[in-house]
């Protein structure tokens, strides 16, 4: 794994003691609401098409969840929409567009590009650009796009739930993109760190991320992300010119840069506030625990999550490949 650069602490936010984040955490208004009858389990709305697929709800409070994860990486990875040297794309294909806002961003920035955002769940906005549209359908199933259709095929945090199967994805993305278009991943690896001991081992954030994953694993499936097997299984399917690029998304507005300060807001938000939702169904359903139990857990993981003394962030990776111009290349 690539080494990632030190993060610089802004010291002056944690003179003043550490009484926590509280005074950061403002409530979000959800951009919009469900209009589908999904299935209801532990009073969350989970999609219904492919139910055991991913374990995530998709209700406002989720979505909600998703766009302030999506603003923190869009700045942690230097407020860039995509990594790779795409110009004037003709189409580019979102896979796990969620709820849709990176796919918006992609039509407001090239208009004339055909944009595609491909989700389990239908939760993305009725007013759109017109060169958008949203389409309802699993990765890990055949695409069914025509040969050469995109210029860019990208993903944002699909590792484990969204893609089963990088060596079917990266095929398919292979068949469905134009000589010389790219394939881009924005991943996060899902283990909580910190660069200068601040988050302890026997944390309950450290803990929290352990019994995630566990939970994961038991199902088959994976919330770890490994960049240089991303790579290999690009290669495997015929990429050329691959390219990992390393970044930390902060969990607090630790950090001095003054992005990566409102990266850290957007991500201690959305983990405050949204980690009921990614923990429920695996901590219920999976690991077997009450609700109760659940719940003074994840009080006690929010109290150490708000501590200013914490600099702690989700290890994160841009990992892109081009399909080469000609067979020969």
């Amino acid at each position: 794994m690539a080494a990632l650069d030190r993060v610089e602490v802004d010291d002056s936010h944690s003179i003043s003691g550490d009484s926590g984040y509280s005074e950061d955490l403002c409530s979000t208004m959800s951009v919009r609401s469900s209009i589908y009858d999904y299935e209801i389990k532990h009073g969350r709305t989970f999609h219904a098409y492919h139910p055991d697929k991913y374990y995530m709800p998709n209700d406002e409070g989720e979505q909600e969840r998703l766009d302030l994860h999506y603003h923190a990486l869009r700045l942690a990875i230097e407020d860039k929409i995509t990594f790779a040297p795409i110009n004037q794309p003709h189409g580019i294909l979102d896979v796990g567009t969620g709820t849709g806002i990176w796919a918006m961003d992609a039509a407001d920035a090239w208009p004339e590009a055909e944009i595609v955002g491909l989700d389990l769940s239908p939760i993305q906005p009725n007013w759109i650009p017109p060169s958008l549209h949203f389409e309802v359908a699993d990765a890990d199933e055949p695409w069914g796009f025509a040969e050469k259709r995109f210029s860019l095929v990208h993903t944002r945090i699909m590792n484990g739930f969204g893609v089963s199967s990088w060596p079917h994805f990266y095929a398919e993305a292979f068949s469905c993109l134009k000589p010389g278009g790219w394939v881009e991943n924005q991943e996060f690896d899902c283990t909580i760190v910190s660069d200068d001991g601040t988050l302890p081992e026997n944390s309950k954030v450290v803990e929290w991320a352990r019994l995630w994953n566990q939970s994961v694993e038991t199902i088959g499936k994976t919330g770890r992300c490994y960049p240089q097997i991303l790579v290999d299984q690009m290669k495997e399917a015929g990429f050329i010119n691959t390219q990992i690029i390393t970044k930390k998304m902060p969990i607090g507005p630790w950090p001095k840069d003054p992005m990566l300060k409102k990266s850290g807001q957007f991500g201690l938000i959305a983990l405050d506030t949204g980690v009921y939702g990614m923990s429920v169904r695996l901590f219920r359903d999976v690991l077997g625990w009450s609700e109760e139990q659940l719940q003074v857990f994840l009080a006690e993981f929010r109290r150490e999550l708000r501590k200013k003394s914490v600099h702690s962030y989700w290890p994160t990776f841009i990992v892109i490949g081009q399909k080469p111009s000609s067979p020969d290349s």
